[in-house]
């Protein structure tokens, strides 16, 4: 198994590379990011002696060194600054994730690709245009809503969290869907009022911010190094698990051509199926309000590619 991830030397695609080298999840871990080659480099010489026990080969290499892999995770992208919402990076990213994918195409035509590059849903619809790959094979990894919205839950009712069960859909960003007719505790439904669903979701909202206050320049690492994990260990020994995560949509939740978070049973192949929840009433205006956010950032990536918008 070859992993290759792009971007490896800033904080989300270095946090991956341990998370991976530590759980032996590959034979071959590949560090590319080619304005870095020293931060790669120093990286992977660190690594590649933490991991050996596991039997991991990390290295640093170019593009070209991507060459078959089985699977590669994007976490390239502009530097950020201080943003008030993910979608302001669209214009600085796209030229970056349009080149990574053509270079994708000619040295990984048949990989699973896992992109966690901001705002990840345009930009995993960006990739799957660009390189043409079957639907099943792009994820756009958005596993944190999830996670973090499983942590609130737990945090408001005094719960342990891996007794908490429960989605969150739509983009990842403001704009999400946190999916309180999902939620289960120990397998059974949690009845939550309207101010409690309120003030979870003014929660989910101030994360970012939460982050940018900080003014480290860095974003979740730790996290999403954790999600992208279950995800490669979902693929690699196909266990049919369902893990959140941006893909690309034919018909499901009543859309297509677009991609947004949704709930994913990825094996082997990546992307078996788009688990379809049913949503409560009240969810439906949210979804509507989503959907219309992540349509227009899709105009964008189809004018961004010279071609007309899907009707």
């Amino acid at each position: 198994m070859k992993i290759s991830i792009i971007g490896a030397a800033g904080y989300v695609g270095s946090n991956v590379a341990l998370s991976l080298a530590f759980r032996g999840l590959a034979n071959e871990i590949v560090l590319i990011d080619p304005p870095k080659p020293n931060i790669v480099a120093q990286l992977a010489m660190d690594a590649n002696t933490a991991a050996a026990e596991e039997g991991v080969n990390v290295r640093a290499g170019d593009m070209g060194d991507m060459k078959d892999s089985n699977i590669v995770i994007v976490a390239a992208g502009a530097a950020q600054g201080f943003i008030n919402s993910r979608m302001e990076m669209l214009p600085k990213n796209m030229p970056i994730i349009r080149e990574i994918a053509d270079n994708i195409k000619i040295f990984a035509p048949s990989a699973i690709v896992i992109t966690t590059t901001n705002p990840i849903d345009p930009l995993n619809y960006l990739m799957y245009r660009r390189t043409g790959f079957d639907r099943s094979k792009i994820i756009g990894y958005a596993s944190n809503d999830t996670l973090r919205f499983r942590q609130i839950i737990a945090q408001t009712y005094g719960l342990v969290f891996h007794d908490v069960a429960g989605y969150v859909i739509g983009e990842h960003g403001e704009s999400q869907v946190p999916l309180f007719s999902s939620v289960l505790v120990k397998g059974k439904p949690l009845n939550i009022d309207n101010n409690t669903k309120q003030n979870i979701r003014t929660q989910i909202g101030e994360v970012l911010h939460r982050f940018e206050e900080l003014k480290t320049g860095r974003t979740a690492g730790a996290t999403s190094a954790y999600g992208v994990r279950d995800i490669v260990h979902a693929i690699i020994n196909n266990t049919h698990e369902i893990i959140p995560s941006s893909a690309i949509l034919q018909g499901e939740y009543g859309q297509r051509d677009i991609s947004m978070g949704v709930p994913l049973e990825l094996g082997s192949g990546g992307i078996i199926e788009v688990k379809e929840l049913t949503l409560a009433a009240d969810e439906q205006p949210y979804l509507a309000k989503t959907v219309a956010i992540v349509k227009d950032a899709i105009q964008q990536v189809d004018n961004f590619l010279g071609t007309a918008s899907k009707v």
